[in-house]
């Protein structure tokens, strides 16, 4: 993939939910099929994610901060150079050293969500053994789901309709397995409450939001699991314990 500014824009645009739905399934085949765009899609999203923080954006107000009172002791030092100069020299240093603090904290943060994320996520299972009903329909995609051919699976169900809840599970890690994130949150969230699949598909939509860093989003996830007292509580529980340390 030759890495171009129509590229990056395109990028940008997709993140920023301005492309057309047909721009974006258009886009999503293209991610799901070039490994280099997922990359680089993956260093974009983590860039938003740094730059729509709280914490990153209470430091830029303060590199402004400091930058401000840089400018206004330049012009009231002007007829004191030595002190000009060392007020310089020592306001660069903090702004380095905040920077270089910052910029770990930020790396120490994704590396963390992304530690529970392979810790946690376990594709849903081709079979539901706790329904104790095996699977007949579309063997063909069950295989390719269960072999990890996950473009394999969201070609054959993407645009098929009318697809039980079962199957929107095996197309929704499909999705976050190929890096199309966005279409897998829709998806999950598209399972109504009554549907059998409904506490698989808050647990698959926490880890989705796990693995893009979005911890706010989280929050409610992992206090509705937990209170629904089933089969994804204890993980639930020892997630949030790992969030909050």
């Amino acid at each position: 993939m030759e890495r171009t500014p129509e590229i990056f824009e395109k990028i940008e645009a997709y993140l920023n939910n301005t492309l057309s739905q047909d721009e974006v399934l258009a886009f999503e085949k293209e991610i799901a099929n070039t490994v280099e765009l997922q990359n680089e899609v993956e260093k974009h999203r983590s860039l938003h994610q740094t730059l729509s923080d709280r914490d990153t954006l209470k430091f830029k107000e303060k590199l402004v901060t400091i930058s401000k009172k840089i400018k206004k002791e330049e012009e009231h030092s002007a007829s004191q150079p030595f002190f000009s100069s060392n007020w310089r020299i020592a306001a660069s240093i903090v702004i380095i050293l905040g920077i270089a603090s910052f910029f770990w904290y930020t790396f120490d943060s994704q590396n963390r969500t992304q530690e529970l994320y392979a810790t946690y996520y376990q594709p849903f299972p081709a079979e539901d053994i706790t329904r104790g009903k095996p699977i007949t329909e579309l063997q063909d995609v069950v295989s390719s789901y269960v072999n990890q051919n996950y473009t394999r699976v969201i070609e054959a169900l993407e645009n098929k309709a009318n697809i039980n809840d079962q199957y929107k599970l095996y197309l929704g890690n499909s999705y976050m397995n190929t890096n199309t994130e966005q279409k897998a949150i829709l998806l999950f969230e598209s399972i109504p409450e009554d549907s059998p699949y409904y506490e698989n598909s808050r647990w698959y939509l926490l880890l989705t939001y796990l693995k893009l860093g979005k911890i706010q989003k989280m929050k409610p996830l992992l206090n509705a699991i937990i209170q629904y007292n089933g089969l994804y509580k204890k993980d639930a529980i020892r997630l949030k314990e790992a969030l909050l340390d």
